[in-house]
This record gives C-alpha cells, structure tokens and sequence, in this order.
C-alpha cells in the first residue's frame, strides 16, 4: 500500500504539471486545489505508544534494548523528583552529522512562576521556616527542596529564606531558558548522550563524585541544573522498531507540582495508540502487578477512554531467575532432573580432577625442591673441583653439613643462586663454605667433636660425583617437563568439565526461565481480565444494586485475557547477544537473540502502526482515484456522438440539477438523522444517570471530608469527591462511546451509500431511456465506489473524533470540582499558628457542606454541555464533508 502512495504521489505530480500552465484557467485552479489536498493525505499518521512504569521497572533499560541503542534514553532525568515526558521518534533527516537529534522544551515563566509557589508551600512551614521533613530524603518538602537548590545553585539555605519568588523569576540563567527550545545533533550515540545529560542530569545522592577512600569530594559551588525546568525532552534516531511510524513516549506519570509537565503526561496519555506497563518480572507476578500495578482511578480511566485493547505488559529482567525458587514453584523438577544429573556427575568429575591436578602440583613441588637441593649439591662439589686444582684437599662433604645445607635451602631464594643446566657463570657470594669451612663452623656451634674427614678426593672422585648429580638434574627436570604436560591436559579436561557445566546450567537457567515467562504470561492475562472483571461488577453495582447479579458476565473476560499482549524480556541478554555491553559479563540461559523476546517487541512496536497505516494508504489511493476519474471525465467526451439541441441541452441539465438539489437535501438529512439518533442514546444511556451519580456524590461528599483529616499520607481531596460520579458513570459511559455511539456514526455510510446509490440508478435510467452518454455514465459508476470509501472515511473520522473528545470531557468533572474547592484550600493555605489543622478541617467541611449540591450540579451541567458540543461539531464537520462529496459529484455528473 505504502508503494501504492508512493506511486500515486508521483501521478498526481505528472497530472499537476499541465494545468500549472493553464493559469487564467478557473477549473485548472480549482483542480490544482483538489490535488494539493489530496497530497495532503499521504502525510503518515503517528502512532503514540505511552510507556508507564514504577522506579526500577527497568523501563529505560528495555526502551534502550528496543531501539538497539546500548544508552540513548536518559535515565537520571527518570528519577522520582522528576516528570519529565521523554518522546522517542524516528529520525527522517539524511545529515550524517545529524544522526541522533533531540528538542528539549522548557516550561513557561508563568509555570515555572506556579510551581514555585508550591515548592516554597512545600520547602516552608507555617512560621516561615524551613520544613523540618527536609531532613527526610523521600518527602515532598526535601524534593522540592532539591529542585529549587538545582535551579538555583548559587543560593544557600538563608539566601532561600529570605528571597522572594519574584526576585527568582528575575534570574536571568532561568529566564533565557523558560519558554525556549534547545537542540542537540550527534553523529554518535556516545557524543550525543553526553549533550543530553548536560541538560537533563540530575546531581542527586548516589550521583557525586567520590574520592579514592569511597567520601564525596566537596563541591565549592553546587552546578546549575536544568531538569526542573524541562516540560518535554523529545528524541530522534534511526531505530528500525521506530521506522514505521511509532512513536514511543516514557511517561514517567501526571503527578507533579508543575502542572504543564503534568498536563504535557496527561495530553500523551489521551492521544496514546498504545499503553506499555513495565514491571520486573519476578514483581509483576508475586505482587499481581497486571491487577493492581495501575491504581483504580488509572484503570478507570482506561476503562472510560476505552483503551484496554491498547494495553500491552511487558516482564522485564527475565534474567534474573533462581532455579531452585524456579524449580519447586514452577512445578520444572521433573524437567530439570536430568540435567541436574549430568551436572552432578560433572561436578563429581571436576572433583576427582581436583584432586588429580592437587597430587600434581604437589609432586612437583617436591621436584621444584629436590632439583633446588641438587644445585645446591652441584655448587658444592663444583667449589671442591675448584679448590682440588687449587692444589688444595679436599673431602666429601660431612652429612650434618648437607642437613644444615638443606635447612639453608629452605630460606627464602632471595639471597639464594637459581642456576640453570646450562650456565657456566661464576658467583663470589659466600653462600656455600668449602668442607673445611663446614666442619669448623659445625665444631663452633656444636660445640663437639668434628666428624672424621675421610679419605681424600681425587679429580676423577669429583667429576665422577659431579656427573651423577648433574645427571640426577637432567632426570628431575624431565619428569617435571612431564609433569607439567600431565598438568595442562588435567587443566584442559577441567576446562572442558566447566564448559560442559556452564552449558548444563545454562539449560537449566533457560528451562527455568522459559517456564517462569511461559506462566507469568497467562497469570499476568487472568490477573489482568480479573482486575477488570471487578471494576465491571462494581460499576454494575452501583449503577443497579437491585438488580445486580455477580454471576453474570458484562463481558467475555477469557477473549479479555487473551488478548493482552505480555512479553517477558531481558534487555540485558538482548543487549549483550548484540555485542553491546563490552564490560558486562554473559547473561547465563540465553544462546539466541530470540529467546530474550525483545525481538518479538520490536515487531510488536511495528505492528501498531499498520492500522493507522493501513487506514492513511486507502483514503489517498482511494481519493486519488477518486480525482483521476473526476479529471477524466472532466476532459473527455461523452463518447455517444449524440448531438442535442440547446434547448434539449438545457432541459436535461435543468433535470439532473433538479436531482442533485435532491441529493443534497438526501446527504444533509441522513447525517442529520444519524446525529439526531446519537442524542437520543446519549439521553437514554448516558444523561440519565447523572442524577444517580450526582446524587450518591453528593452524599458521600461530607463524610469524606470529615475523614480528611484522620490519618497521615497523601490525600487526593478533588479526586475523591469526584470518585462516586466516575463509578456509576463508568459502564454506561464506556457503552454508549465504545459501542453504542460508533456504530451509530458508521451506520452512517450505508445510509449515504443507499442515497447515492438511488440518485446514480436515477441519472442511469434516464441516459438509457434518451441513449445519453452511456459510457460516461458507466465511468459515473465506477465513482459510486470511490464517494462510498469516502463516507466510510468520514465516519471512521467522526468515530475518531468522538473518540478524542470525549476523552477530554470524561476528565471534566475534576478540574470542575477543584475550581468549587479553590476558595477553601486558598483559606486553608493561608492558616498559621496554634490550632491551624483543626481550623483547616473545619474549613474544609463547612465549605463542602455548602457547596456540594451546586458543585456537582454544576460538573454534570458542564459536561453534558461539552458533550452536546461535541456532537455539533461532529454534525458540522460531517455536514461540510458530505457536502464537498456533492460538489465532486455534481461536478463528475453535470
């Protein structure tokens, strides 16, 4: 199809080039417009993918796997005091020094200016002070604190103090950054992250630099940061996985104190194709992550934007597996037992080698000793022939003084003569006494009688003794020459035996991990079904309690089930089997590329493009030959030769503009019609039960409030006074936008089709009864094809529409409540002193109790006012799309 466009383009470029000539030609200009806006189609559609995921999910590192980088995505600015929206695109430009390219957005003064006032409200306490939770690392008061000091590096505690917000809006480091863009190109990935991480890296703790001893090297001046102030970072590279068009958002969440960052989160969050939930694996099962990773209001919301289809969930870090935890709760023992087998006779066998290369080295280090004492030897007899020639006599050397040798040669060989077979230098040192010497020195210390000499030495007794002992050393050193070839072959058999056992226990690691991914997959798809399954039965409920019956599925929750994609994949594997990660160690249980499942991801990230793709590629080619057909019968003849008269000319124009007066009013009254019918089902489905939920809010409103201040932690006030409207409102809401209203709107295209079918069988019934332009009546039918994929274009369109504007709307009830609120979180903000927090309450309550029935009165009014609009500009917009139908028609039929 994508060819079919490409090809089309280049038609409607060789169709443009002849009536570029026809300048004062009227129908010349208004076919080039035409053509213009059919070029215009061909532009291919985005396909959002939001990524969401808790810290540590592992979700910057499975992003980076995907796009077959080793580190692209920042990871710092991910941090739990950022919210900091990371969009991932493919780059379209050929400059090679323009590889890698980012746009880093920062927020707006005026934003920057209202998240400091709620920092300095979170930073401060009621006395002016600093907050002593500043203290506490993970607090809101110390995250605030850090954002403020990153910014504002040059400020100490008591510049913070006693400093207004205005004087820090007037900073002019800070001021030429808000409201601007950077942009940053790379021919390297390498060269590029470093760029990025200027911008968006975070100096926290566990980030600085730290001495040879493990301490942090004192900085005199902190270093400006730029992270707080970043609304969007949005990055372009040449990942195949992005070539067809995804797009693919980190979406790090919608709750920060900076409500552009927030509202950037939210905008990705309703225009998303795709919904990715990231957890680790060993996470995502034990805690039931796909049932209760995503809180209820988020699953609610998926529920009334109509996106569970969208969600896919991928297990990160596969490779983190215990095999025995794997083996006795996967039920794989069976499985793993013959491999636990091989590896125990493998473990036996590099045991018995064990002990084979220990009796080895310990032979031959006995030989290392026993040739080391025959040296020893030899410099003895050897200074006895030197002393012999001497014209000395000399006798063989006493036992007691070979003992005492052999004590000395045990020293450490620092002092001590290595000599080899072969040399025959000569040494002076005084490490071997001639055997006079011996008996003297023995006499000395013992304090005895010395041994007999014995007979005198001839030259022939010395050389004679020289030889045995040299030949003694020939021996010695082959058998260790020897010895240490039995070694290696011991060394290589355990090298062998190791192999075979890293190849064994791989096995057992991709068993293991097979078998973990294989039930985490459908787990985490019952878990998944289940967690929705609940949401369905309590929002059945509330709506009808009388009738209510759990028994009875509002769904199928096993088609549900099925049709959650799960991927369990391990980045690091992929990475690694990539020839990535050089410094890293092998990933043990993976020898294929394929068995990581990042693959399979890939393909999955091309795969949510080819509907919207698929979509694009027919409504060009189908309005391009929509044109040529129109242009061709514009420039040809009627073929027939008939020739009329003027008058019988004017009579049969006078009759086909008669019909098409006809047709118009037929085109306007059935998308009236179908507006008419959607009005009715949002009255009879949807406006209905406002009341119910107004009302049940309504009566849960002063409870709540009540309960506001009976214990610690976060509190979302606005969120839970709305929650009673959002589940009664849940199902009826989801039915009438995901079913109800879409059929109703593509119910349109039969309609219209039926409408220009009749007006055709009319105009053809009456050239066949005159014998008018019988082959330009048969081209006029070809049409009838073309203006039908037209309508149902332009009712997947007003689906779309629908679609993306009551996402917006479903949101409404909130910010409506908040503003009815405001007045007393302004009241509350400003108490201070003794006895603040009961006042607090006390505020809190007495406003709710006087303004609950108008303020969700008032919510309800709004959006069912928005969703009316809603419909008029659906009705509109069909209503001017039908009619440029007409205008084509009747241009093709007059």
């Amino acid at each position: 199809l994508e060819a079919g466009v490409e090809a089309g383009l280049r038609i409607l470029s060789k169709v443009e080039a002849p009536l570029k000539e026809l300048h004062d030609n009227q129908d010349a200009q208004n076919w080039l417009a035409q053509i213009a806006k059919v070029r215009e189609g061909a532009k291919r559609a985005r396909t959002v993918v939001g990524v969401v995921g808790n810290t540590g999910a592992g979700k910057s590192s499975v992003i980076n796997a995907m796009l077959d980088e080793e580190r692209l995505v920042p990871t710092n600015c991910m941090r739990a005091c950022t919210a900091v929206v990371t969009e991932l695109s493919f780059n379209y430009s050929n400059n090679p020094a323009a590889k890698y390219r980012a746009e880093i957005e920062f927020i707006q003064p005026e934003d920057w200016q209202k998240e400091l006032e709620i920092l300095f409200q979170e930073i401060f306490d009621e006395g002016g002070g600093f907050s002593k939770e500043i203290s506490n690392p993970d607090s809101d008061a110390a995250i605030a604190y850090a954002k403020v000091r990153a910014v504002y590096n040059t400020y100490t505690r008591e510049m913070l103090a006693n400093t207004s917000i205005e004087s820090l809006m007037g900073n002019k480091r800070v001021s030429n950054l808000l409201g601007t863009s950077k942009k940053i190109a790379a021919r390297e990935p390498g060269s590029f992250y470093k760029q990025l991480q200027q911008w968006v890296d975070s100096k926290e703790k566990g980030s600085e630099k730290l001495d040879k001893n493990g301490n942090q090297i004192a900085r005199k001046v902190r270093d400006f940061e730029a992270w707080p102030l970043i609304k969007v970072v949005k990055i372009f590279c040449k990942s195949p996985a992005l070539s067809t068009g995804a797009c693919i958002v980190d979406l790090p969440g919608v709750h920060d104190s900076n409500a552009a960052r927030a509202a950037v989160a939210e905008s990705y969050m309703k225009c998303c194709t795709g919904l990715w939930i990231v957890a680790p694996i060993t996470r995502a099962v034990d805690d039931k992550a796909a049932k209760h990773l995503l809180g209820e209001s988020f699953k609610r919301q998926l529920k009334y934007d109509g996106t569970y289809s969208a969600v896919t969930f991928i297990c990160s870090k596969t490779d983190d597996i215990s095999r025995m935890e794997a083996g006795d709760s996967l039920g794989l023992n069976d499985q793993l037992a013959e491999l636990d087998e091989k590896a125990n006779e493998l473990e036996k066998k590099r045991g018995e080698l064990k002990k084979k290369k220990d009796a080895a080295k310990g032979k031959q280090k006995d030989l290392d000793a026993s040739i080391e004492q025959i040296e020893d030897d030899i410099d003895v007899w050897e200074k006895l022939s030197d002393d012999l020639e001497s014209g000395k006599t000399v006798y063989a050397p006493s036992q007691s003084a070979k003992k005492r040798k052999a004590s000395r040669s045990s020293q450490p060989v620092s002092k001590r003569r290595r000599r080899a077979m072969d040399s025959d230098d000569e040494d002076e040192d005084m490490d071997y006494e001639d055997s006079a010497s011996e008996r003297e020195l023995e006499q000395e210390r013992g304090g005895g009688t010395p041994e007999p000499p014995g007979e005198a030495l001839t030259v022939a007794n010395v050389e004679a003794k020289l030889e045995e002992l040299r030949q003694l050393k020939k021996e010695a050193r082959r058998e260790k020459r020897s010895l240490g070839d039995s070694l290696e072959e011991i060394q290589n058999l355990v090298d062998s035996v190791n192999v075979d056992l890293a190849d064994v226990n791989a096995k057992k690691d991709a068993i293991c991990i097979a078998g973990r991914n294989d039930y985490s997959r459908g787990a985490i798809q019952q878990d998944f079904a289940a967690g929705v399954r609940e949401l369905d039965m309590e929002t059945a409920e509330e709506e009808d309690p009388d009738n209510f019956d759990p028994e009875i599925d509002i769904r199928d929750y096993e088609k549900v089930a099925e049709s959650l994609p799960v991927y369990c994949v391990s980045s690091r594997a992929y990475q690694k089997l990539s020839g990535r990660l050089k410094r890293d160690n092998d990933v043990p249980g993976f020898t294929d590329i394929k068995e990581t499942e990042i693959p399979a991801l890939q393909a999955h990230c091309k795969k949510l493009t080819e509907a919207g793709r698929q979509a694009t590629c027919s409504r060009f080619l189908n309005s391009v030959k929509q044109l040529l057909t129109s242009l061709q019968i514009w420039a040809g003849d009627d073929g027939t030769g008939t020739k009329l008269s003027a008058a019988q000319r004017d009579s049969e124009k006078a009759w086909l503009a008669r019909k098409l007066k006809e047709l118009e009013k037929a085109l306007e009254k059935t998308v009236k019609v179908t507006l008419d019918d959607a009005i009715e089902t949002l009255n009879e489905q949807l406006f209905d039960k406002f009341g119910p939920a107004i009302q049940a809010a309504t009566d849960e409103a002063l409870p709540k409030a009540r309960s506001w201040g009976n214990r610690n932690g976060a509190r979302d006030f606005n969120g839970e006074l709305t929650e009673p409207i959002y589940k009664m409102l849940a199902s009826a809401w989801e039915r009438c936008f995901q079913r109800r209203l879409p059929t109703i709107l593509r119910s349109l295209r039969k309609s219209a089709s039926t409408v220009l079918h009749q007006f055709h069988a009319e105009a053809e019934r009456r050239a066949t009864e005159r014998g008018l332009g019988l082959p330009r009546i048969r081209m006029l039918a070809g049409q009838l094809e073309a203006y039908t994929a037209i309508f149902q274009d332009l009712c997947e369109t007003a689906v779309t529409l629908l679609n993306n504007g009551q996402k917006d709307i479903n949101r409404e009830f909130t910010p409506i409540i908040t503003a009815a609120m405001e007045p007393a979180y302004t009241v509350c903000s400003e108490e201070r002193g003794a006895g603040s927090f009961a006042r607090m309450k006390n505020h809190m309550t007495s406003h709710v109790q006087g303004c609950q029935d108008d303020m969700f009165r008032t919510a309800s009014e709004e959006v069912r006012a928005s969703l009316e609009r809603l419909c008029k500009t659906i009705r509109k917009d069909l209503l001017e799309k039908s009619d440029q139908v007409f205008v084509s028609m009747s241009r093709d039929y007059m």
